[in-house]
């Protein structure tokens, strides 16, 4: 009788460690039947430094925009022809720079797609300091370029946006940018104002904050050309300037990513373009353009908040091409349909702006 009440407890553990496992298997069956939520993806982005051509980016970072359109972002900073290199040489997931370099790396046969623009208007102001003689400030254009033969021009570095709008500009009004005009690379924007203030250079072509600290912040400098009011050639009044960009090769693989990044720039811009966000806004501005006249840069975004907008038309990136071949940095235009990815470029944007 022992034997037997032995025999049967052991049968009876048996029994339950089979039905334990049986409960265990059907549990670990319905854990991986239930889909898990999405991990966040983690991008890398290329971007310049307190500049108000990457304000669509900084916001949708300081907000957590990406977050809630289900990428991660990292921003990995850089300088002129820089955050292009970094997003070209696979070291950025996607970049945020000037259409101009993009149309001139796929010229080159690089890989580079554009995804949503950041910024329509080109952000340029040329400014001379004061002192500096400018008498044909007020004319129509070109003529006030003319003042500036001999002088020593501030720009941001070699082949940068600035660069290649001097490069356009000057023949317009029959300077060799080679000889007539010496060419200063000063870096971001802060460097610029210093070099102008310190007198290093006699003039600088600038962009945002740089032009608003050097004329109404430090008033050291006067505006002789303004192209983000609308000032100069025509063909700057419809434009691609920067935009968000990655490789073909980074969409074949990572196409939810993409789509998230420009939902995110997206939604940015429509937050931009109402006034009753202006606060959040300013909240970006604050982080990413320490040290400045916050006054000044409220001003700034509340005056042009209609040039951040997301969609690149044929016309604005045919401007692009023609700049670049009026600055003999290209012998033919990059079409539409090579650079830009159809399938993730919004075609239409309507936001609040009253």
């Amino acid at each position: 009788m022992r034997i037997a009440r032995i025999v049967a407890v052991l049968l009876g553990a048996c029994r339950r460690r089979a039905l334990m496992a049986s409960l265990l298997m059907a549990t670990g069956s319905l854990a991986l039947a239930i889909p898990t939520a999405r991990a966040e993806d983690h991008v890398k982005i290329s971007v310049f430094e307190g500049t108000f051509v990457n304000l669509p980016i900084y916001v949708a970072q300081e907000l957590h925009i990406f977050e809630k359109h289900g990428v991660k972002a990292e921003l990995i900073y850089g300088k002129g022809i820089q955050v292009t290199n970094i997003m070209v040489s696979g070291a950025a997931d996607f970049g945020a720079f000037a259409v101009e370099h993009a149309v001139l790396v796929a010229s080159k046969g690089q890989d580079v797609r554009l995804l949503v623009l950041n910024q329509t208007q080109p952000p340029f102001a040329l400014v001379v300091r004061n002192g500096v003689p400018t008498p044909n400030a007020g004319k129509p254009f070109p003529a006030m370029l003319r003042d500036l033969k001999g002088l020593k021009i501030s720009i941001s570095s070699v082949g940068a946006s600035s660069d290649l709008a001097l490069r356009f500009l000057l023949p317009l009004a029959g300077l060799d940018p080679q000889s007539d005009v010496k060419l200063i690379p000063s870096g971001d924007p802060a460097s610029q104002v210093a070099a102008l203030k310190n007198g290093l250079v006699d003039a600088m072509i600038g962009i945002e904050p740089a032009q608003t600290e050097a004329v109404l912040g430090l008033k050291i400098g006067k505006s002789i050309l303004d192209l983000e009011k609308g000032e100069g050639p025509g063909v700057y009044h419809d434009y691609a300037y920067n935009a968000v960009f990655t490789r073909q090769s980074y969409l074949d693989s990572h196409a939810a990513a993409a789509k998230a990044v420009v939902a995110s720039v997206v939604e940015a811009e429509t937050i931009i373009a109402d006034p009753a966000r202006i606060d959040d806004v300013m909240k970006a501005v604050a982080v990413n353009m320490r040290g400045l006249d916050q006054g000044l840069l409220k001003e700034y975004v509340e005056h042009y908040r209609e040039i951040w907008r997301p969609v690149a038309t044929r016309v604005g990136i045919e401007n692009v091409n023609t700049v670049l071949m009026g600055a003999k940095q290209i012998t033919e235009p990059v079409p539409y349909d090579t650079l830009v990815a159809r399938d993730y470029m919004p075609t239409e944007f309507a936001a609040k702006t009253q």
